[in-house]
């Protein structure tokens, strides 16, 4: 349930934002004279997480023709660091038309 929450979120905010879901202004920063930090990285401890992926119906167009269009499931994934976009712009992005589970 929290799964579809997040993802109903996600999606809400792409088409409030136009298609931009997270916007970073670009913000230098500098360490803190005199003050130092060390800290030991467990890689142990991580996890491995799979790439985010939803299936959302969308327009799609025959390869060969592109006056043939139909609108089906798609799967949709998280694309950040587009080409002419800022860092950190990342945006749903359709994968694949007919899909039947987002694999």
């Amino acid at each position: 349930m929290a799964n579809l929450l997040l993802a109903l979120s996600i999606l809400l905010l792409t088409f409030l934002n136009r298609g931009s879901v997270f916007y970073t202004a670009a913000v230098e920063y500098k360490p803190a004279p005199g003050i130092a930090e060390q800290r030991h990285l467990h890689t142990d401890d991580r996890r491995m997480l799979d790439p985010f992926q939803l299936c959302l119906d969308c327009r799609c167009c025959a390869a060969n023709d592109s006056s043939i269009c139909s609108m089906m499931p798609c799967c949709f994934g998280i694309d950040c660091n587009l080409p002419e976009k800022p860092f950190g712009f990342c945006s749903f992005v359709p994968k694949t038309c007919n899909c039947t589970s987002c694999q």
